[in-house]
C-alpha cells in the first residue's frame, strides 16, 4: 500500500516543486535532485578530463615544435653573428671607400647596385633571425599558458569529484532512509534518461539561438528609446515588453518564454520542448567596451543545475553586450534591470579626446 501511494505521490506531484530548497523538499525529491546534480557532476568530469587528455597533447606537440625552432634559431644565429661582425670589423665600411672611390660613373653604379644587394641581404638575415626569435618567445609564451591552464583543470577537477562523491555519498544515505526505494530508483533513470536525450539537447539549442540574437539587441537603440544628458552622456531604456517582443520576433522558440528585468537580474522562464527552463543571471560591466552576462542559477523542469553546468554554458555560450555595435564611438558607464526597464547608460567617446573630462 505505501509503494502505491508513493509512487501517486511522486507521479503527480508537479516537476516544477524541485525548485525548492533542498532542506525543504520531500525526501523522495530531495533524493531526486541529489541524483540529477551527482550525474551532471560525472558528466562534466568527463569533459573536463577530455580537455586535460587535449592539453598534454598539446603541450607535447609545443614541445617538439620549441626543439624544432631552437635548431632553426641555433643556424640563423651564425649568419646573424657573420652580419653583426662584418660591421663590426669595418668590411662593409671598407666596400662603401671602394664605392666612394670609383673611377667612373659606370663603376660606381655598379658598385653601388652591388652594396645595395648586400645590405639587402644582411637586413633580410638579421630580420629573419629576430622573427624567428620573436616566434620561440610566443611558443614559450604558449607553453607556460598551457600548463597553467592544466594546473586549473586538476584543480577544478579535484574540486568537483570531491563535490560529486560528497554529494552521492549523502543520496545514498537517503535512500536507506525509504522503506521502498524502488520507486525513486525508477524516476531517478528516468530523469537523468529524460536530461539526456532531450534537456541537455535543448538547453544547448536555447542558448546557441539567445547566443546569436543578442548580438543583435543594438538594434532596439533607436532615438525613441535615448535620452541625452547634454551631447556626451545619454541614457538607453528598453523595456521589458519591448525586449520580449524582439526576440519573439527574432525567432519563434522565444514565443514560450519570458524574459524580466527585476532587482538588476536577468530572468528568463518558459517552455521549450514540452521541457520546463529557467535562467537567473546578471550583468558584469567588465569595461566600457564590454558587458559580460553571468548566470547564478539554472532549472530544468524544476531541477537546479550545479555550477559546473553552468560554467560550462556560460563559456559555450556569449550572451555578453558589446556597446560598440551601436557605435564605435559608444562606451557604457552603467546598468541597471528595474522595475520592467533596462538601462544603460552610455558616454560619446569621440576621438582626438573630445568627450573626455
Amino acid at each position: 500500500m505505501r509503494k502505491f501511494l508513493l509512487v501517486l505521490f511522486l507521479l503527480v506531484c508537479p516537476l516544477t516543486a524541485f525548485a525548492q530548497e533542498e532542506t525543504a523538499l520531500p525526501l523522495e525529491q530531495l533524493i531526486l535532485q541529489q541524483h540529477f546534480t551527482q550525474k551532471e557532476l560525472e558528466r562534466t568530469l568527463t569533459l573536463l578530463k577530455d580537455e586535460e587528455s587535449r592539453t598534454y597533447r598539446d603541450i607535447a606537440q609545443i614541445d617538439l615544435d620549441l626543439q624544432r625552432q631552437k635548431l632553426v634559431i641555433e643556424a640563423m644565429q651564425r649568419h646573424a653573428g657573420e652580419v653583426a661582425r662584418a660591421y663590426y670589423m669595418g668590411e662593409r665600411v671598407n666596400l662603401l671607400t671602394l664605392l666612394l672611390n670609383a673611377e667612373n660613373f659606370n663603376q660606381f653604379l655598379l658598385m653601388f647596385e652591388f652594396y645595395q644587394l648586400l645590405y639587402e641581404h644582411d637586413m633580410n638575415r638579421l630580420q629573419a633571425y629576430h622573427a624567428e626569435r620573436t616566434k620561440l618567445a610566443v611558443m614559450q609564451t604558449d607553453k607556460q599558458d598551457r600548463l597553467a591552464l592544466l594546473q586549473d583543470l586538476r584543480k577544478k577537477y579535484e574540486q568537483q569529484l570531491a563535490e560529486m562523491l560528497a554529494i552521492q555519498a549523502e543520496k545514498e544515505k537517503n535512500v536507506q532512509k525509504l522503506d521502498d526505494p524502488t520507486a525513486v530508483e525508477a524516476l531517478m533513470d528516468h530523469l537523468i534518461d529524460d536530461w539526456e536525450k532531450r534537456g541537455l539537447p535543448a538547453f544547448q539549442t536555447f542558448f546557441g539561438m539567445l547566443a546569436k540574437v543578442m548580438v543583435q539587441v543594438p538594434e532596439l537603440a533607436t532615438p525613441d528609446r535615448i535620452k541625452s544628458d547634454g551631447f556626451f552622456n545619454h541614457t538607453l531604456t528598453i523595456k521589458q515588453s519591448d525586449f520580449n517582443q524582439f526576440l519573439m520576433q527574432k525567432d519563434e522558440l522565444f514565443k514560450q518564454s519570458r524574459f524580466s528585468f527585476e532587482d538588476n537580474k536577468l530572468i528568463v522562464e518558459g517552455t521549450y520542448d514540452h521541457m520546463e527552463l529557467r535562467l537567473v543571471g546578471s550583468y558584469e560591466l567588465v569595461s566600457p567596451t564590454q558587458l559580460k552576462f553571468h548566470i547564478s542559477e539554472l532549472y530544468f523542469d524544476g531541477f537546479a543545475l550545479p555550477q559546473a553546468t553552468v560554467d560550462e554554458m556560460e563559456k559555450a555560450y556569449d550572451l555578453g553586450f558589446y556597446p560598440e555595435l551601436i557605435s564605435p564611438n559608444i562606451q557604457v558607464q552603467g546598468i541597471s534591470l528595474q522595475n520592467e526597464e533596462l538601462k544603460l547608460q552610455l558616454k560619446l567617446n569621440l576621438p582626438f579626446g573630445f568627450g573626455k573630462k
